[in-house]
């Protein structure tokens, strides 16, 4: 069972990783990802294996900000620890993007880490 240390470190992992994919803090890296990060992306694009892959793709992407939130984190019944957020992603390039992050997340001896990312971008809906 997740003690309330550990809810409160995965949640400020989660928060980790905007600043440092947002800021280009690579020097950070190894605080958010495993060794054996992979980054499903769900749109057609490949997904991005460890830390060199994820530096390689970002690298001069211009984020202004992103935000997760909601984030609910529960543990199954083998032990692994999953989590579901929302984001928020407000690039320069672009309008803003919303969608949902589905998230392994692991304990390692330097503490949680995140080990799988499924990035799902919702649709743009407007009301009529």
């Amino acid at each position: 069972m997740l003690s309330t240390e550990d809810v409160l470190a995965i949640q400020a992992l989660l928060a980790d990783y905007g600043h440092v994919v947002d800021d280009h803090d690579w020097d950070r890296a190894h605080e958010v990802f495993a060794e054996d990060f992979v980054f499903e992306r769900g749109d057609g694009r490949p997904d991005l294996h460890g830390v060199a892959d994820i530096v390689a793709t970002f690298k001069g992407r211009n984020m202004y900000a992103h935000v997760t939130t909601n984030t609910t984190i529960r543990e199954d019944d083998d032990g692994t620890v999953r989590a579901h957020s929302k984001f928020l992603g407000f690039p320069n390039e672009g309008p803003p993007v919303t969608g949902d992050y589905r998230d392994v997340v692991v304990r390692t001896p330097a503490g949680w880490r995140l080990r799988h990312r499924h990035a799902e971008i919702r649709a743009r809906k407007f009301f009529d």
